[in-house]
């Protein structure tokens, strides 16, 4: 089907919003909400967070939102640009900033939905980015070239026949997306119920009663923190016995803490890093997640860089999260790398002695307990938090007997493979949703 198309500046009122300007203050300004980009999503609006501006009186008439305004974003990384929605009211006396259009439709020749829906269509997106200004991850557009975007423009009770079909199918679709991402929240709990259990003593059974069972003899963690310490030659550490536990834990495993189970902790290179990958690849605190290392958006040192060999990271040594949000902050993996590796300085370094699973310490932080741990821990720095290495030695933990934390370490990946596999299914899902709202609206507007 083919329709005549207009101008979206012919159908409606497209302007910009106010400039943000520290400067501003007197008698004639008084605060008031305003959107910003991240308020302006796609197909809907977040007012979670909805911050104020100084303004004066006669800028806020300027810029007020009425319902039925539509806001599309002017700019910001590529998946920004054009995305919008409708303005219903929901905040009085509310305006927009100036990287946020508004489009009020006159004349009635188009109803608000309709507009909005054909701005988040592909097809209204590629005119974005091709009219845009682009820059490295960065696009904006100008009003004069939003204002040219072709709208297609059938009769208005066309329009409200087939916006109503539109919204009968995406709130069908809305549900599905609902369901998905609640079966990736309770995978995010099975998750972290499981890596609870395995610190314990409950997901696998102890030594003492597998020997028990099997009527042999087993090693008892304090012999193996014993043996450990004379490999180190120094003294038991005694923290187990003056603290009190940490949370409930089998009598066969023993109190101890990183300090006293690591022979090296320290931090990575603060050296800067290049895009480049002719260098030796530095893992960052972004590549660490859900307990992985992922290796994208890598970046590079030279191989002559001066900290070489001291900053190349060992096979089995723990990375820390020391510096991220406070949701974030004390993330663990363990670095498998068969190849030359270095960490930024925003990670620590943890080397385990003998007789210690790097997993089974990264379980252990990784774990409610851990996560909690490093909340309590964490001092907080504009917006970032951080734990530095004294306070990371201090943490302490119950340790099991070395075939223990082995047999741990496994139950625990063979768990999380099934959940994995659940998770990749629901990716899949999610993305194909993704798809068909666009094929949805791509039938509706006969593109």
């Amino acid at each position: 089907m083919s329709w005549p198309t207009e101008p979206l500046g012919a159908i409606c009122e497209i302007v910009s919003g106010i400039t943000k300007d520290s400067k501003k203050q007197g008698d004639d300004y008084r605060e008031v909400p305003y959107l910003r980009v991240a308020n302006v999503q796609r197909l809907q609006l977040n007012l979670s967070e909805v911050k104020t501006i100084p303004a004066k009186e006669s800028t806020i008439a300027s810029y007020r939102l009425e319902p039925g305004d539509i806001l599309l974003n002017e700019g910001g990384d590529r998946d920004k640009l054009g995305r919008g929605w409708i303005w219903q009211g929901q905040i009085s006396e509310c305006i927009h900033q100036n990287h946020v259009f508004r489009a009020r439709i006159r004349d009635g020749k188009a109803i608000p939905k309709w507009i909005a829906y054909y701005a988040n269509t592909n097809e209204a997106r590629a005119y974005f980015l091709a009219s845009g200004k682009q820059t490295t991850n960065l696009a904006s557009i100008s009003k004069k070239n939003l204002s040219a975007l072709p709208v297609p423009l059938p009769p208005v009770d066309v329009q409200e026949t087939l916006v109503a079909e539109i919204d009968t199918q995406l709130s069908r679709l809305d549900k599905a997306v609902t369901t998905l991402q609640g079966i990736q929240a309770k995978l995010k709990q099975a998750r972290a119920s499981i890596l609870k259990a395995a610190v314990e003593g409950r997901l696998v059974e102890t030594e003492a009663e597998l020997a028990i069972r099997q009527g042999r003899t087993h090693e008892l963690a304090a012999e193996l923190l014993d043996t450990m310490d004379r490999q180190k030659n120094k003294k038991s550490a005694t923290t187990s016995e003056t603290a009190a536990p940490q949370w409930d834990a089998p009598t066969s495993w023993e109190w101890t803490n990183i300090g006293h189970v690591s022979l090296k902790v320290k931090y990575g290179t603060s050296a800067k890093c290049q895009e480049r990958g002719d260098g030796i690849p530095v893992i960052r605190m972004g590549n660490i997640q859900d307990g992985k290392i992922h290796m994208d958006k890598i970046k590079y040192l030279p191989k002559t860089h001066h900290e070489f060999p001291e900053q190349l990271l060992r096979k089995g040594e723990v990375l820390f999260n020391r510096t991220n949000s406070i949701d974030l902050v004390g993330k663990t993996a363990v670095f498998r790398g068969d190849s030359p590796h270095a960490c930024a300085s925003y990670i620590i370094r943890v080397l385990p002695a003998d007789g210690i699973s790097p997993e089974f310490l990264a379980i252990t932080l990784n774990s409610p307990f851990g996560r909690a741990w490093a909340r309590h821990e964490a001092s907080q720095q504009v917006g970032q938090a951080n734990i530095n290495s004294k306070k990371l030695m201090n943490f302490r933990f119950p340790l099991p007997p070395r075939l223990e934390q082995l047999r741990i370490k496994e139950e625990v990946d063979r768990r999380f493979s099934v959940l994995d596999q659940v998770e990749a299914t629901v990716q899949t899902s999610l993305a194909r949703c993704g798809k068909l709202q666009q094929a949805i609206l791509k039938r509706a507007f006969g593109a």
